[in-house]
């Protein structure tokens, strides 16, 4: 018996496929097709997620975890699916395979291969894919495809080998340069799949593989897989990590929340909020965080290092809500309501994220 989570995704992800058959066959105007793919995009999201946090509550819990954090990935078999429901057209029951390469085209056997893998059965896409290789040796669909089937297969090494060969073929082709990047991370090599990541985001992504990258973590992910293995050679700077300021800071909120100070690393985050501060001494983000963490020391002077970074955090971005949240929280304390309150109507009218909106409901119960 199927599992609904899966059918909820499967239902979204094949509804999306469906969208841009009728788009390209002028069933559907351009329009509409924005419109249904955004709702249908945050449909496929909405169940992704709720299939991964039941995930994280599972493994939530015990000293082990940020080693869980860095050495898994749990946005492999979720991308897949997404990359999957790009690049497949929709299913059609009568097609068949017939094996005559004689009068299949490229395109027709590519797009034997995609249904064959919508239908689960990859080892069936790989060889149709080989097919399509012996024609174009440096076809990149192919190439890119084979490769991360390969991956999902636990092939690693044959699919290093058949996505390093797509990258050369296509330099600019996204789906290849993403399935590098995990393939990389996968096997920690965190610094390749850092600038495979980089050639990703140079190759003007679609709007919707960039996104879903952002949502399950890839990036983060990385970020934070770099930061663990510098942290052997005392980093000091941005430059040390091979980390964009903004990519550090997530690495560092994944180490430590401030909303759960008893757990995770805030020694090794505190150093990364440094790293960033000493390349950039306004950063809002590194001020903030940085800030709370030092108020939550309960020693004066780091309290008083801890009050000035958050102050100075809202001067520098004063439409930051997570600086305005946390000053807010720092004032609370302070018994200074009446400027915690200011603090407070002005993020609501940033349009906060939901997660920060409930925090600051939070602190509002409390004025």
């Amino acid at each position: 018996m199927s599992d609904p989570r899966d059918d909820e995704q499967r239902f979204w992800l094949e509804s999306l496929i469906d969208l841009d058959e009728e788009l390209a066959v002028g069933d559907l105007e351009p329009e509409d097709h924005q419109v249904l793919s955004r709702s249908y995009t945050r449909q496929a999201a909405q169940a992704i997620r709720g299939d991964q946090e039941q995930s994280e509550e599972e493994d939530r819990g015990g000293p082990g975890k940020l080693i869980g954090v860095v050495a898994g990935l749990v946005v492999v078999g979720v991308l897949a699916g997404v990359f999957l429901a790009r690049a497949v057209g929709s299913r059609h029951s009568g097609d068949t395979i017939t094996g005559n390469d004689a009068v299949s085209s490229v395109p027709s056997l590519l797009r034997n291969a995609e249904e064959s893998a919508a239908a689960g059965d990859l080892a069936e896409a790989i060889a149709i894919y080989d097919r399509v290789l012996e024609r174009s040796p440096s076809n990149p669909t192919a190439l890119a495809y084979k490769g991360w089937f390969l991956a999902l297969q636990g092939q690693e090494v044959e699919a290093a080998d058949v996505l390093a060969d797509a990258v050369v073929a296509a330099p600019n082709y996204p789906d290849a340069r993403a399935f590098r990047a995990i393939l990389l991370y996968r096997t920690g090599d965190c610094f390749g799949a850092a600038a495979e990541l980089s050639a990703f985001d140079a190759a003007n992504p679609p709007e919707f593989i960039s996104q879903l990258v952002e949502n399950q973590g890839l990036r983060t992910n990385i970020a934070l897989c770099q930061v663990v293995l510098q942290d052997q050679e005392q980093f000091r700077s941005l430059a040390d990590l091979g980390l964009a300021a903004d990519d550090a800071v997530a690495a560092a909120r994944a180490l430590w929340d401030p909303t759960t100070p008893a757990q995770g690393d805030p020694a090794l985050a505190l150093r990364v909020y440094e790293a960033v501060l000493a390349d950039d001494p306004d950063h809002a983000g590194a001020l903030t965080f940085s800030g709370v963490m030092l108020t939550q020391t309960g020693l004066d002077e780091q309290f008083a290092e801890g009050a000035r970074r958050i102050h100075r955090a809202v001067e520098a971005a004063p439409n930051q809500p997570e600086a305005r949240l946390w000053r807010a929280w720092l004032l609370i304390g302070l018994g200074q309501t009446d400027q915690a309150r200011a603090d407070l109507d002005h993020l609501d009218s940033l349009n906060p994220s939901p997660e920060i909106a409930r925090l600051a409901a939070d602190l509002r119960s409390r004025l």
